[in-house]
């Protein structure tokens, strides 16, 4: 019986608008953000330039981070990302002028035109020397930095970079943990062939760009599925299904699980089709440089990242729907989603999970920090496979005091306000 009606809920997901709509988001989430994915290339000796890498060196941090926010001061124009997706910030007078301020004490810049004439210097600087290069390749262009003045202490220049965060709304290059990871030193051959060889061999290439995949991918698993559990939840009630469903022999658990296994099931598909694109990428690769992959890694980070987020989200929708009979779910969700968004701007380079509902890991690389913090990520997306469940359990429960005419919450509600009416 429960193959049968999952079969059937299929095919009712199938023709449900909203399960295509959702297709199309991630569709179009995948193309603009993974579609001209790039896989490594293996570093040569007598490059010009190996990419970098991070330094905590305080000095540094402070001259990378017054580079930034002295060109876009100048511009007046500022890249924040608060929730984890791109805002252009335009500052009002008295917030452009407090940052003339801050930029003034802390780099000893006294002006826009001071800050413009900062930026020139360094773009011509940069040109001259691509020029001056008889190295072919990529353009590669020095970062802006601006030494602090002379006198200025860290614990004040970071005060100064927090307040310069929240006139901006959070999510900017001067919070905590994006100052920290501004400061770069030039890698060398050596530890960019190390890292190269750590994605090859310990990675086997495809997991990296598997984890970068699930990065992207589960973002809007985050609030999607719960479009589709809500809608499939009031369908009932709109064909006034209700009452037939409520006569079936069927168990409950047995109608609700096969509903939450159909929606998860189909909302799974898209992802491994998708996942078939960038693994064809690194197919590729592997077969011209003659490396062996892992051919089922994208399978194991859509089961192992991706599905416990589709199944704790589907089983909110369904539960909440099934206690209301209204839309609930979509806010509360979203109100989820927000907050798990949010929290994870900070950990964005992967190592550092927690529990976060959509974790991050915004980079190919970094397979140490996969490494040291999987313990971690396992008992995450554990958690979320366990609530799932969990909630399937109650919706069905739920289900059952209904189908026995008990928390009929608005029923009861209508009733009550149709005999207050006719009083």
């Amino acid at each position: 019986m429960l193959a049968q009606l999952f079969l059937i809920e299929c095919k009712q997901t199938i023709k449900s608008l909203i399960y295509w709509l959702i297709v199309l988001a991630l569709i179009f989430h995948f193309t603009s953000q993974l579609g001209d994915m790039e896989i490594k290339r293996k570093p040569e000796p007598g490059q010009e330039h190996y990419g970098q890498m991070k330094s905590q060196d305080p000095k540094l941090i402070m001259k990378s981070t017054l580079g930034q926010l002295t060109e876009e001061y100048w511009r007046k124009s500022y890249k924040t990302y608060p929730i984890g997706f791109y805002k252009n910030v335009t500052l009002n007078e008295g917030e452009d002028k407090r940052i003339g301020e801050i930029l003034k004490e802390t780099a000893g810049i006294q002006s826009r035109d001071e800050a413009e004439q900062t930026v020139e210097a360094w773009y011509d600087a940069q040109q001259e020397s691509q020029a001056l290069s008889s190295k072919d390749g990529p353009i590669y262009m020095e970062p802006l930095k601006v030494d602090p003045v002379q006198d200025l202490d860290y614990s004040r220049f970071n005060e100064l970079m927090d307040e310069a965060d929240q006139i901006l709304g959070g999510g900017s290059s001067y919070n905590k943990v994006s100052r920290e990871n501004s400061a770069e030193i030039p890698m060398t051959y050596e530890e960019a062939l190390e890292e190269y060889n750590t994605l090859i061999e310990r990675d086997r290439l495809t997991g990296g760009y598997a984890r970068l995949f699930s990065d992207y991918m589960v973002i809007f698993l985050g609030i999607l599925p719960v479009f589709l559990a809500v809608t499939r939840g009031l369908r009932d009630r709109r064909s006034m299904m209700q009452e037939l469903i409520y006569t079936r022999k069927c168990s409950s658990f047995t109608i609700m699980a096969s509903r939450y296994l159909a929606m998860v099931g189909m909302l799974t598909l898209p992802l491994l089709a998708l996942s078939l694109i960038p693994l064809s990428k690194c197919m590729n690769y592997a077969q011209a440089e003659g490396i062996a992959v892992d051919m089922l890694a994208f399978v194991k980070y859509v089961f192992g990242w991706q599905l416990p987020t589709i199944m704790a989200v589907t089983a909110v929708g369904m539960f909440l729907t099934e206690l209301t009979d209204t839309a609930a779910a979509v806010l509360v969700q979203g109100a989820w989603w927000f907050i798990a968004m949010f929290g994870s701007v900070n950990n964005m380079g992967g190592g550092s999970y927690g529990w976060n509902l959509v974790p991050r890991h915004n980079t190919s690389m970094n397979w140490q920090g996969f490494h040291d913090g999987f313990a971690k990520l396992a008992a995450n997306r554990a958690l979320y496979v366990t609530a799932g469940l969990v909630l399937v359990v109650l919706t069905a429960l739920v289900h059952t005091q209904k189908r026995r005419g008990r928390l009929q919450f608005r029923g009861k509600i209508s009733a009550n306000r149709k005999n207050k009416s006719e009083v």
